[in-house]
């Protein structure tokens, strides 16, 4: 989770940080967005993992379609941007890594209240 959380906080401030130079999306950004995806996907397979053995949260399809929602951001921006090959493609970028930490962060609640 503190992985995915500083990854998307990476994505985040670099890709707001182009954006205001004006710089359109470039190699760095994508990179930095395909290993925040491949940690998503970490997540994910861990998840599955806990649900199959019978840990569940309360919550179970909320949980679930956060988890599914985690996947499809980061490969939507990043089509996204580049589709977009102005400045505005690193905010869109930018806002995907805001969005995958607040997505992880309201899966981790629901985890923790489920042992608490």
């Amino acid at each position: 989770m503190v992985a995915l959380v500083v990854g998307g906080l990476v994505v985040f401030v670099l890709g707001g940080v182009l954006a205001a130079m004006g710089r359109t999306p470039g190699d760095g950004v994508l990179v930095l967005s395909a290993l925040l995806e491949l940690l998503v996907l970490v997540q994910v397979v861990w998840a599955a993992a806990a649900l199959v053995r019978g840990d569940r949260p309360a919550e179970l399809l909320v949980f679930v379609l956060y988890l599914l929602g985690t996947v499809v951001v980061m490969p939507l921006v990043v089509f996204w941007s580049l589709a977009e090959r102005t400045r505005w493609g690193h905010l869109v970028v930018a806002i995907g890594g805001l969005t995958v930490m607040a997505m992880v962060a309201r899966l981790w609640q629901m985890w923790q209240a489920h042992r608490a």
